[in-house]
Formats: structure tokens, C-alpha cells, sequence
């Protein structure tokens, strides 16, 4: 695998994988625990270093594009909750709001993973069975079939889920 990415490519894979395991722990783990706030960090600190580069990445299409919109609303969903948890606003809600925001990331980073894993190994096998005029159809439709079934799936476990994990929060709630 390895063999055929660039040393970028290579740092923002391992970033990803860092990110998911730690992502996985976070939400495993009871919530304000040490351990929770410890893979929380990890995981923080791997997403900056995936988004980072994300946005140096230009192999696709050699400009912009919309993988690097979902970056853009990755480092949103990241701020936003870690401005929550850091500054403990809003006041009364914190907890929820950092919450929210950070599913969501968890969410597009297993979205996004979805994406990449159905297009990295389906495309190389039906490309051959494709016109060419068809492959970027093809493509694009992957993307957006994997990405949207994981959100949906991953909004609904957030909202169904979420609410009766944030009864169970230890640690400081001020």
C-alpha cells in the first residue's frame, strides 16, 4: 500500500488510523474519565495533523475539491468542540454542545474512511468494466453513497445514543 503513496500520503494514513483508534477509545470509554479525556487528546491532536494534510493533498484532481470541503467542515466540527470542552460554553450546556460536535467529526472521519475504502477497492475492479466517460460517475457516486450511509447511520446512533451517554458523564461539569 505504502509503496505507491507519497511520504504525505503515508503521514496523513497514519494520522487517520491514530485518529480512529483513539476515536474508537473516546467513545468506548465511560465520558470526563482520564481515560477519556487522554484519547480524547490523541484523537484531537490527529485530526489537526489530518486535516493539516488534507488540505496539502492534490493528487484527485490537481485543485481544490470536495475532499477538501469535508477537511474544511472537519476542522469546524473540531474546533467547535474543542472550543466547548476548553472554554466550558456555552455555560449550561457545554458538555452536550462538545459532545455533538465531536460525534459529528467522529462521524465524517468514519464517513470518510467508508468513502475511501469502497472507492480504493471497488474502482480498481470495475474500472475495467467501465467506459471511461463512466469511471468519474462512478466514482463520485461511491463517495457520496458510502459518505451519506455512514452519516445517516452515524446521526442516528448520535441522536439516539448520545442523550443516554451524557446521564452517565463524570468529571467536571463547570
Amino acid at each position: 500500500m505504502a509503496s505507491n503513496m507519497s511520504t504525505l500520503g503515508v503521514v496523513h494514513v497514519t494520522f487517520s488510523l491514530i485518529a480512529i483508534g483513539a476515536g474508537a477509545a473516546v467513545v468506548m470509554n465511560a465520558k470526563g474519565t482520564r481515560w477519556h479525556r487522554t484519547f480524547g487528546h490523541i484523537y484531537a491532536t490527529s485530526m489537526v495533523g489530518l486535516i493539516v494534510t488534507a488540505f496539502s493533498i492534490y493528487d484527485l484532481t490537481g485543485s481544490f475539491s470536495p475532499f477538501h470541503v469535508a477537511a474544511f467542515l472537519s476542522a469546524v466540527t473540531v474546533a467547535i468542540g474543542l472550543t466547548a470542552v476548553l472554554g466550558r460554553r456555552p455555560k449550561d450546556s457545554w458538555i452536550k454542545s462538545h459532545a455533538q460536535w465531536m460525534s459529528g467529526s467522529y462521524i465524517g472521519l468514519i464517513a470518510a474512511l467508508a468513502a475511501e475504502s469502497l472507492t480504493r477497492f471497488v474502482m480498481p475492479r470495475a474500472a475495467p468494466l467501465l467506459e471511461e466517460r463512466a469511471l468519474w460517475s462512478v466514482f463520485w457516486g461511491l463517495v457520496i453513497l458510502a459518505s451519506f450511509g455512514v452519516i445517516a447511520v452515524g446521526w442516528w446512533l448520535a441522536k439516539t445514543r448520545l442523550p443516554l451517554t451524557l446521564r452517565t458523564v463524570s468529571g467536571p461539569k463547570r
